[in-house]
């Protein structure tokens, strides 16, 4: 500020001292012009002089401002409409988030008016048109957008979501790879886009997925660890078919090794160990796996290892198995079914009730009322037992966590629906509880 007030007093001083030199030295200026005469001094010239070019001046704006009047108007009137046109867009956003489809769609329109760039709008328009049950229109307005790369990767993800619900995994996949080439981080790509190789078969493009997905940070560790365990275990069941019997069992054991709790997995690895005469190392990755994932078809690989065995020597194997997890049902009621073989009476009823406070079922009570006849001979306790099974819980089975369907057996793509790591162990009352991620 002091700056400017020296400035300003340097100046004015400068032009005092002018003037002041001027009236000093006034001289005179005859002018000669078209047979007129002008007598006038030195400081009445310049100041008109001065006169002359501030007029100028401002003639000079003022017929530049009168023929840029105009285009300042239509200036404002782009402005206004882009500032309305943007007003729009964001109430229509929010109005699709509402799911207000009928204010969604006249807000569209109105943005689509005002900004007049079909791509710029193309997303509300798309969202607008999705509520409204237009899908055509909304696919091409998404195709629009991916033509302009700062809107490519919504347009991308739209007609991803679009193909997916109308069971286009071929569009999907296709969509899902694009999208994925940006190299954008979006939540969820990366595991669409698994899903829908896995789905097609394509298990290696799914396996490089993964590992470009843990570059970028686009999956939890964990996932990707489980993830990568479903893509092994794919392979050694194609490795097999495929008679590359090492390979298969490689494959398998990787499988086993990077997700104990997946039991298909440690089952395969199980069965090859035992044909390559690993029978030891087959029955340690079955016990790993019990320790955190208990399953009855563990209990059947455990019995395979050894399917000539006495009674007795198949107590003394499974009695491993409930050491490693005594609060798993099944370890009981498998113990107690070889107890019950060997004749073990004790041990068998032991168990068998361990299993009935655990996880109570028909199969359970089937047990107890075979125990009272082979035991005591009790018919009464044994049709007691059996009064039971009608009311008890259903037994566990696989059960599709996306359509909650039930499955025979578990894959790695649901039988009914396709998804994807989508079976999980339950009891019929857990099935369509939310599966825990």
């Amino acid at each position: 500020m002091a700056r400017r007030l020296f400035l300003f007093a340097l100046v004015v001083a400068a032009l005092v001292g002018g003037a002041v030199w001027l009236a000093d030295r006034p001289g005179s200026v005859t002018i000669h012009w078209q047979g007129w005469r002008v007598d006038t001094s030195v400081p009445v010239l310049i100041s008109a002089m001065l006169a002359f070019m501030a007029v100028v001046t401002v003639l000079v704006r003022l017929v530049g401002s009168i023929i840029a009047a105009p285009g300042r108007f239509l200036a404002i009137r782009r402005e206004r409409r882009r500032r309305q046109g943007y007003a729009a867009l964001s109430d229509g956003l929010a109005a699709v988030a509402a799911g207000d489809r009928r204010s969604a769609g006249k807000l569209a329109r109105r943005a689509d008016k005002l900004l007049a760039d079909p791509v710029l709008t193309g997303l509300l328009t798309a969202q607008a048109a999705e509520l409204a049950g237009d899908e055509g229109e909304a696919e091409k307005r998404l195709s629009a957008m991916v033509e302009r790369p700062q809107t490519a990767l919504l347009g991308l993800k739209g007609l991803l979501t679009l193909a997916q619900r109308h069971g286009d995994n071929a569009g999907a996949l296709d969509y899902a790879r694009r999208a994925w080439a940006l190299g954008v981080p979006v939540e969820g790509l990366a595991a669409s886009l698994f899903d829908l190789q896995a789905r097609a078969g394509q298990w290696v493009e799914a396996e490089a997925t993964l590992a470009e997905a843990r570059k970028r940070r686009a999956l939890p560790v964990e996932d990707i660890r489980h993830r990568q365990a479903l893509v092994h275990f794919e392979r050694s069941v194609r490795a097999e078919q495929d008679g590359d019997q090492a390979g298969a069992l490689a494959l398998a054991v990787k499988a086993h090794q990077g997700d104990f709790t997946l039991v298909e997995a440690t089952v395969r690895a199980t069965r090859l160990l035992h044909r390559a005469g690993k029978d030891r190392k087959a029955a340690a990755a079955l016990i790993t796996t019990w320790q955190v994932a208990p399953h009855p078809i563990l209990v059947e690989a455990m019995i395979a290892l050894a399917p000539a065995e006495t009674p007795l020597q198949r107590v003394k194997r499974l009695e491993k198995l409930v050491k490693a997890n005594p609060d798993a049902a099944d370890g009981h009621i498998a113990l107690a079914e070889a107890a019950l073989a060997a004749k073990l009476w004790g041990q068998a009823r032991t168990h068998l009730e361990l299993a009935a406070a655990q996880r109570p079922s028909g199969g359970v009570y089937i047990l107890l009322a075979r125990l009272e006849r082979e035991e005591r001979q009790d018919e009464p306790a044994a049709q007691a037992w059996l009064l039971k099974v009608a009311a008890a819980p259903g037994e566990p089975a696989w059960y599709c966590a996306a359509c909650g369907k039930p499955a025979d057996g578990w894959t790695s793509a649901c039988p009914a629906c396709g998804a994807v790591d989508g079976l999980h162990w339950r009891q019929p009352a857990q099935a369509l509880l939310p599966v825990p991620v």
